[in-house]
């Protein structure tokens, strides 16, 4: 029996294969040793073979190897033979055909790069064939169809190396003292937008979530706003922010308020004082060189906002921070059973953003009506609405409450109370006084 391909045969209706290599591989596995074995499940798995037989071989070779019994020919057979697949392989003769043909078990990692590398390129075959079929379906959203067709893409044309160093012994951690004793670039982070809360969290941490819960009308939005502003116009930092409760033209409206220290009043009525428009004039100054980009779709899902931050990032101006207002008004591409599943999903979709992107994410989310009912009226990260997810996935949560919500006469009208509920990088549940002027649609450090 032979499984060698003739070089004169016409392979191009086929996928990428090296058959050769493969039995070179298995050879190899058979007549080496242990660190034979484990070089080679270092580069490929099971699934990297062409041939279903050798993926069966391989499996054999590897439960032996790591059981830390024999894995020749004789023992490999034995293995198949209790797993009742020997025969699908070829049994004992193929096993030999396979050994005779490796002169030494040196090469065994050359040809698993072999095998690696055809593999890789069935996969990409794969995935433009996956595409090829999502884009004549046509079925849902065509941003998420172009999302999953680049993902599976990108995943199959740049695989995560097996051979990665991964595993280091505690001692080997020279790279940590260098890491420890180079300095934070101030202009590399992104800092909050209030003095007091810098004392408890100087920056947003890159690769986390932040949470901003509040109760419907107490200035969630406005908070959000700040990050946004102050990061963008302030440090000078690319901000996506992504709202899906209010349009572009409200979302400048409140942008130029703010910055232009303008009543929102204003806006609304288009009636503007000769001093309102210079002010507005001054800001527009500010605003209009900012990196900020605010993004408004219909039926956001995280797919959608994963393409947003691609489509920065092909400018050659990747976002530092991404915010998306709020989590509650985000769809979903996937049938869950409940609310608190799908949710979820959202959150642990963001986080993965900003994983993937080395970036802050904020997300602002709502408070259900639980404090309401309360001696203490004032949230905790358990009342954050739809599911606990939200704060297990989240790096930081900041509540906003304010004392005078629905009470103007109250006697601390005008403030309010960030509570930072949780802070995986430093002190939580600690409460940042702030002022709040939403008349200008912005919150302030306290005087």
């Amino acid at each position: 029996m032979t499984a060698t391909l003739d070089p004169h045969h016409d392979t191009t209706d086929q996928p990428p294969h090296d058959i050769s290599a493969e039995q070179s591989v298995l050879g190899g596995m058979l007549l080496g040793g242990p660190d034979t074995v484990t070089q080679v499940q270092e580069l490929i798995s099971a699934l990297d073979f062409y041939r279903p037989a050798h993926q069966i071989i391989f499996d054999a070779v590897c439960a032996l190897a790591d059981r830390g019994d024999p894995h020749e020919t004789t023992a490999v057979n034995a293995e198949l033979i209790k797993r009742g697949e020997a025969l699908r392989v070829g049994g004992a003769l193929y096993l030999h055909t396979l050994t005779e043909s490796i002169p030494t078990t040196a090469n065994a990692g050359y040809y698993a790069k072999i095998v690696a590398d055809q593999a890789r390129l069935r996969r990409i075959m794969a995935a433009g064939l996956h595409a090829a079929q999502m884009a004549r379906a046509a079925e849902g959203d065509l941003d998420d169809i172009a999302t999953r067709a680049t993902e599976r893409m990108e995943k199959a044309a740049f695989p995560e190396t097996r051979d990665a160093d991964d595993t280091a012994a505690i001692g080997d951690d020279a790279d940590y003292w260098d890491y420890l004793s180079t300095p934070h670039d101030p202009a590399e982070l992104v800092a909050p937008p209030y003095a007091a809360l810098a004392e408890v969290m100087p920056s947003l941490t890159p690769g986390e979530l932040t949470t901003i819960a509040g109760r419907t009308g107490v200035g969630k939005s406005v908070c959000a706003t700040d990050f946004a502003r102050h990061a963008a116009i302030v440090q000078g930092h690319t901000v996506l922010y992504v709202s899906l409760e209010m349009d572009r033209m409200m979302m400048l409206n409140r942008i130029y308020a703010a910055e232009g220290r303008i009543p929102y009043s204003a806006f609304k009525k288009k009636s503007f004082t000769e001093r309102q428009w210079e002010d507005l004039t001054e800001a527009r100054q500010r605003v209009a060189g900012a990196p900020l980009h605010i993004s408004t779709p219909s039926a956001c899902t995280v797919a959608k906002i994963r393409a947003r931050i691609r489509s920065l990032e092909r400018r050659g101006t990747p976002p530092k921070l991404v915010i998306v207002d709020h989590i509650g008004r985000m769809a979903s591409t996937e049938r869950v059973e409940t609310r608190a599943q799908e949710v979820s999903k959202f959150t642990w979709g963001l986080k993965e953003i900003a994983r993937d992107h080395h970036i802050a994410v904020v997300a602002v989310c709502q408070i259900n009506r639980g404090p309401e009912h309360r001696a203490d009226p004032v949230p905790t990260s358990a009342d954050l609405k739809d599911s606990g997810s939200i704060e297990e996935d989240s790096g930081s949560v900041l509540i906003v409450h304010r004392p005078d919500r629905g009470q103007p006469e109250h006697e601390r009208a005008g403030e309010v109370d960030l509570v930072v509920s949780k802070n995986r990088e430093g002190p939580a549940g600690g409460t940042v006084l702030l002022s709040h002027q939403l008349h200008y649609q912005r919150f302030r450090d306290m005087p």
